[in-house]
C-alpha cells in the first residue's frame, strides 16, 4: 500500500575526514550512482513521496545534476546546510533545515550508510501503524570498520521503546572482543543506532527550538557540533518523545575510511541486477 505522507530525508552534509574526501558524491554501479541513491530507489519502490537531501554549501549542482538522470524535481529537493564556520555544526544542526519544509512523517538515513531496502518497507509499515518515532536499530557486530574504529551510539530499551542512547567512540575489534576507548566490551548483537531514524513533522518544531538555542549559546566555538542522537537522548529524559525500536536485519554496510570503499562497491555491484535494476527507472 502506497503513502502520500512519508519523506526520506538523506544527510549529506560531513566533511569526510576520516575517509579524507565527499564519500556522499563517490560513484557506485555500472551507472556511477551515489550511494544514497540505492535507498532513494528503496523509498521508491516502498511509497514514499519525496526525498530530501541536506548538503553543505557547494554540493547543490553536483547533487542536483546526478538526481535530474532519474528524479523529477517534484520528487526531491535539496536544502542546503548553511553555516558561519567551515566546520558543520552536525547532525542535528542539518536536519534543522527541514523546518518548515514538511510536515508528514519521514525517515532520516546517512549519505555514506547503505542500511539495505527493508528499512524503508519498514518505516512506511510504522507510519501505517501509527507510530510517531522509531529507532530502526542494527547489531554492532557487522557495522565495525576492519580499518580502524568507529564511532556508534549504544541503544539501550524498556518495554521496546529507546530509554538512553550513549555516543561510544573507538569501538573496533580487539583480541577477539569489541571494545570501546576505555576498555568496555559490548557483544556483537548490541544494537546501536546508524542515525537511521523515523521522526514526525511535529518533532521540526522541538528540534528547531533545541537548535537555535544551541546556536546561541556557542556562537564562535569552531569545534563544538550538536548532533541528532544526542537531542533524541535529551527529549526522552525530558519525557518529550517516545521512540520505538525496531531491530533492523544485518545488511548495512558504509564508508568510514578510505579502504572501506572497494568492499562497499563490491557489494553494490553484488545488488545490482539483483535487488536492483542496472538502470532505474523515472520516478515521476
Amino acid at each position: 500500500m502506497q503513502t502520500t505522507d512519508t519523506a526520506l530525508v538523506i544527510l549529506a552534509g560531513g566533511l569526510g575526514s576520516r575517509f579524507g574526501g565527499a564519500k556522499q558524491i563517490e560513484p557506485f554501479g555500472a551507472e556511477g550512482h551515489f550511494l544514497f541513491e540505492y535507498a532513494c530507489y528503496d523509498a521508491m519502490q516502498a511509497g514514499f513521496q519525496k526525498v530530501f537531501i541536506i548538503v553543505r554549501p557547494g554540493m547543490q549542482e553536483i547533487v542536483s545534476q546526478q538526481l535530474d538522470r532519474w528524479m523529477q524535481a517534484p520528487r526531491y529537493e535539496i536544502l542546503v546546510q548553511e553555516q558561519t564556520r567551515d566546520k558543520p555544526w552536525g547532525t542535528a544542526h542539518a536536519l534543522y533545515f527541514l523546518y518548515g519544509k514538511w510536515e508528514g512523517a519521514f525517515l532520516v538515513l546517512n549519505a555514506d550508510d547503505y542500511y539495505g531496502p527493508t528499512i524503508c518497507q519498514r518505516a512506511i509499515e510504522l507510519v501505517q501503524d501509527g507510530v510517531a518515532a522509531a529507532a530502526l536499530a542494527f547489531e554492532l557486530g557487522p557495522t565495525l570498520s576492519p580499518h580502524g574504529p568507529v564511532a556508534r551510539g549504544i541503544c539501550q530499551s524498556h518495554h521496546s521503546y529507546l530509554s538512553t542512547i550513549e555516543e561510544v567512540l573507538k569501538l573496533a575489534h580487539k583480541n577477539g572482543l569489541i571494545t570501546d576507548e576505555h576498555g568496555r566490551v559490548y557483544p556483537p548483537d548490541t544494537l546501536i543506532s546508524m542515525n537511521a531514524w523515523l521522526l514526525s513533522g511535529t518533532f521540526l518544531a522541538q528540534l528547531a527550538s533545541k537548535v537555535q538555542v544551541f546556536l546561541e549559546r556557542n556562537n564562535g566555538n569552531e569545534q563544538i557540533e550538536i548532533y541528532l542522537p544526542k537531542v533524541l537522548h535529551e527529549m526522552i529524559t525530558e519525557g518529550s518523545i517516545n521512540i520505538k525500536v525496531e531491530a533492523m536485519p544485518a545488511a548495512w554496510f558504509g564508508l568510514t575510511y578510505a579502504a572501506d570503499l572497494e568492499l562497499a562497491k563490491a557489494n553494490i555491484s553484488a545488488l545490482e541486477g539483483v535487488q536492483y535494476p542496472l538502470h532505474f527507472p523515472l520516478w515521476t
